[in-house]
């Protein structure tokens, strides 16, 4: 085995040192502007963990019940139900125990049975804990998912009214009592829901109190003398950006102490969204939807309100697996790497960087945030992606920079490169497609429902909940622009003949790059195309957005270089012939 020589050391230090900066410095501890030390008054109650969820009739036990309570116990005065059925009748009990409140919920939906046992259901813990269950509320956003109309909700709100002595509320969007004004007169209090981040157009959290106190002001003012409820205010730690509305652990902290130093000062009363992250609502409504809880998915609190915010707490993890990946790669690559000198080291160092980040990220983003088995296949399959274009831009990278003999376009290099950037740029182009047209509605109109619900959660098919796959697919927009430039630098080739689609990871011949000029035209335009419309459907003000079309434009590039190669090869032969 070669020893250790100073060119390896400055290549690992490098890259190790990039991209220990790249993964620490976006995590480091920020104190908020308001800390909040006192009691939440209620949280949103579903203890659901692991594989469990209500989509398939798989439950917490009564001893995970018990257990999520206590993790609440001395943060919280109560909780909010929104099934009096699916073992939550238990809650109610163990709740008085605790001393916590319960706002409890009957979950009503388009079958008739399941709403007259959830009334039912709710009547009978009203009457027996009606210390403990201080509130009812019938039906939750029924309204918004069209599963009733106005009249039948009516009609259940009255049952459950004459048959309990606590007060009832019906708890939904806020637009959608301002469209409903009547059941004003059916319920004791108003309960609406104030999220800032799934609004029509989505706010971010430097304005999110404005909005709460001119929502409230609205709805006051349309239903002078009843009391109103904030049933769900929340705002999501992970997941994908809604215009200028940011996910985040900082972002969730800002907004709720914020929040809650008002609704404590102004007597405001309230419902947090909610106590844990629910990973079974990622089949549904993507990483964003699994990511509104105060503690995770393994119900460990994910800050205190007043204490520094870590964004990433795990963050270490990435940043080893990089140095990891550095490390295999440069002992893998020790006798090219013996051969550069101090600059191209240091060059090297920073292309592994690009590389190892780019793979470590992949990797976190989908052992940390994919949950259900779909979203874990969709996640692997890029994580995979993307480790296999950091290996093949390292490598040939390497190759370029210790002036090695260049790998013929059939060779195993050369083939396993274009491989993986053949299916990174698919992946893209096929999941950017997905985002910007609503396939999900036009299914719909073909598709029955049972199977346009089936395949939810196999295909990545609205745009309005899946994720931005840049973290996952950058490195295949970036990949051959750096080999390109290197190749350039060094006099190897020109850059744009190099750049062709078919013609990064390997040698260059005097012959047409791989695809057909219309095809590679017609791609090229295509990612134009959609980052612009992505821009238009995510406004400006995304910059993830931003981040994401900017990627869809440089992965058209190797497309047009691809055409413009064919174009400058035809040209040059009809000269010959003119000759």
């Amino acid at each position: 085995m070669r020893a250790i020589t100073p060119a390896h050391a400055v290549t690992l230090c490098v890259a190790i040192g990039l991209t220990f900066l790249a993964w620490w410095l976006p995590n480091r501890p920020v104190t908020l502007a308001q800390p909040f030390d006192g009691v939440i008054e209620s949280v949103s109650f579903a203890p659901f963990r692991g594989t469990q969820s209500p989509l398939t009739g798989n439950y917490p036990s009564d001893h995970e019940i018990a257990l999520a309570l206590d993790a609440l116990v001395g943060k919280v005065r109560g909780v909010r139900l929104y099934t009096a059925r699916e073992g939550m009748e238990i809650v109610p009990g163990l709740a008085q125990a605790r001393g916590l409140k319960v706002f409890a919920g009957a979950w009503l939906g388009q079958v008739l049975r399941v709403n007259q046992a959830e009334v039912a259901s709710l009547i009978d813990l009203a009457n027996r804990f009606p210390d403990t269950i201080d509130r009812v509320i019938v039906g939750n956003e029924v309204l918004l998912r069209r599963d009733l109309p106005v009249d039948r909700l009516i009609e259940h709100i009255r049952t459950v009214r004459a048959a309990i002595k606590q007060p009832v509320t019906y708890a939904d969007v806020w637009e959608f009592w301002l469209q409903n004004p009547q059941l004003a007169a059916e319920v004791d209090f108003i309960t609406i829901h104030i999220l800032p981040y799934w609004e029509d157009f989505p706010l971010p959290v430097e304005v999110g109190n404005a909005h709460v106190e001119n929502i409230l002001a609205q709805v006051r003012a349309a239903f002078p003398g009843k009391p109103v409820v904030i049933g769900e205010i929340g705002w999501p730690t992970h997941g994908r950006s809604r215009e200028a509305a940011v996910p985040g652990r900082l972002e969730l902290a800002t907004f709720l102490t914020n929040f809650l130093h008002k609704a404590t000062s102004e007597g405001i009363r309230y419902n947090v969204i909610e106590a844990f992250d629910q990973r079974w609502k990622s089949e549904m409504e993507g990483t964003v939807g699994a990511n509104w809880g105060l503690f995770d998915s393994n119900w460990h609190h994910k800050f205190n309100f007043n204490k520094p915010i870590v964004e990433e707490p795990r963050w270490p993890w990435g940043a080893a697996l990089a140095a990891l990946l550095s490390i295999v790669f440069v002992v893998h690559q020790r006798a090219r790497a013996a051969r550069l000198g101090l600059g191209r080291a240091i060059l090297t160092g920073l292309l592994l960087a690009v590389a190892t980040y780019g793979g470590s990220r992949a990797v976190y983003e989908a052992y940390f945030y994919a949950y259900m088995w779909a979203p874990q296949v969709w996640a692997g399959l890029k994580a995979v992606v993307a480790l296999g274009l950091g290996l093949a831009l390292s490598v040939t990278a390497f190759r370029i920079l210790t002036g090695d003999t260049r790998p013929a376009a059939g060779s195993g290099p050369a083939i396993g490169g274009d491989l993986v950037l053949s299916l990174g740029l698919g992946l893209s182009f096929a999941l950017s497609f997905l985002m910007v047209v609503p396939v999900s509605t036009l299914a719909s109109q073909v598709l029955a429902p049972a199977t346009v619900s089936m395949l939810w959660p196999i295909l990545p098919v609205d745009g309005r909940y899946r994720d931005f796959p840049t973290v996952y697919l950058a490195l295949a927009a970036v990949a051959p622009l750096i080999i390109s430039g290197v190749a350039a630098a060094t006099g190897r080739d020109r850059f744009l003949d190099r750049l062709a689609f078919g013609h990064v990871f390997g040698r260059i011949d005097d012959i047409p790059p791989k695809g057909r000029g219309w095809f590679s035209l017609v791609v090229g335009l295509g990612f134009i195309a959609m980052a612009v419309a992505l821009l238009i459907l995510e406004t400006p003000a995304n910059i993830e957005a931003w981040a994401w079309g900017a990627c869809m434009v440089l992965m058209s590039l190797p497309f047009f270089a691809a055409v413009r190669f064919r174009w400058r090869l035809r040209r040059s032969a009809l000269a010959v012939g003119i000759e």
